[in-house]
């Protein structure tokens, strides 16, 4: 089985080509320095690039948005224990039961409806199907594009398509997160030096749901579907200023790519750790 890493950048609305070029380089270069020696870098639209009319672009993200989930239905926990199965074997070890994607996802309360909508997800989906069949795939998204990269790696997992699969969601709209995709997604957000939130994008959506409080009584959690890892990144501007690889800030030692590139890059690390193929000294 290929054990290398491909890592998509998925863009938001209006993206031009050239806005990923620095940051498809520098993540690229920084997993290899974290140890991933056979890393690519691909960059999908998954609602099209600067060319499309933007009316259109942010239909196709808001219908992402409002979509649920059908937590019973679906085929994703079984495919995600067999995948840890698959792990255990190949590695010998895996992840320490807590936080483990088994836990509580079999019966929860107040489940998101389902939604038959899956088109903005299919192109993108097949696109990584031919070409990272075998691999782990890190799903990257910016903007809206962090909600696309959230749907389709739970198709690509459900299908068993790819090794494994984590998500990455910057400046994001907010999505329910399946449980079995808790532990696989982060979630990272702008805020200034004062920890101010300096994104406005961020506030949209919700990860609220209904929860079972003592003596069964609902309640509402706001972070009852929340991905497993949030995180601020503090950068200078906004929305669009993630990935800026200029001067930020007069007395900056960092750029805001770099910063954010070192938060990504740190929790995938980590995340992808039991993954990762042993050592020939193991």
């Amino acid at each position: 089985m290929n054990g290398g890493v491909d890592l998509y950048l998925l863009a938001g609305v209006k993206t031009w080509p050239t806005y990923f070029r620095e940051p498809a380089e520098r993540l690229k270069a920084m997993s290899i320095e974290a140890g991933y020696a056979d890393a690519d870098v691909h960059v999908l639209y998954p609602y099209g690039d600067h060319t499309i009319p933007l009316h259109r672009q942010l239909r196709e993200v808001a219908r992402d948005v409002a979509r649920r989930l059908a937590l019973a239905a679906d085929n994703l926990q079984p495919a995600i224990d067999r995948l840890g199965d698959l792990q255990m074997e190949a590695a010998g070890e895996y992840a320490s039961a807590e936080g483990s994607p088994r836990h509580g996802a079999a019966a929860q309360p107040a489940e998101p409806r389902s939604s038959a909508v899956e088109a903005p997800a299919e192109p993108i989906v097949e696109a990584i199907r031919e070409r990272s069949a075998g691999r782990v795939v890190v799903l990257i998204g910016h903007s809206g594009g962090g909600v696309a990269a959230y749907h389709a790696g739970r198709r690509l997992l459900a299908e068993g398509a790819v090794r494994d699969c984590r998500i990455v969601q910057i400046g994001s709209p907010k999505v329910r997160i399946h449980p079995a995709l808790r532990d696989r997604t982060a979630y990272f957000y702008a805020t200034d030096e004062r920890g101010r939130i300096r994104d406005p994008i961020t506030r949209l959506g919700t990860w609220g749901g209904i929860r079972k409080a003592a003596a069964g009584i609902p309640v509402w959690d706001s972070r009852r579907w929340a991905p497993g890892h949030i995180a601020a990144i503090t950068i200078d501007g906004g929305h669009k200023d993630y990935f800026q690889h200029g001067p930020s800030g007069a007395a900056a030692k960092t750029t805001n790519l770099e910063r954010t590139a070192a938060a990504v890059l740190d929790w995938l690390v980590r995340s992808l750790r039991p993954v990762r193929p042993p050592s020939p000294a193991q």
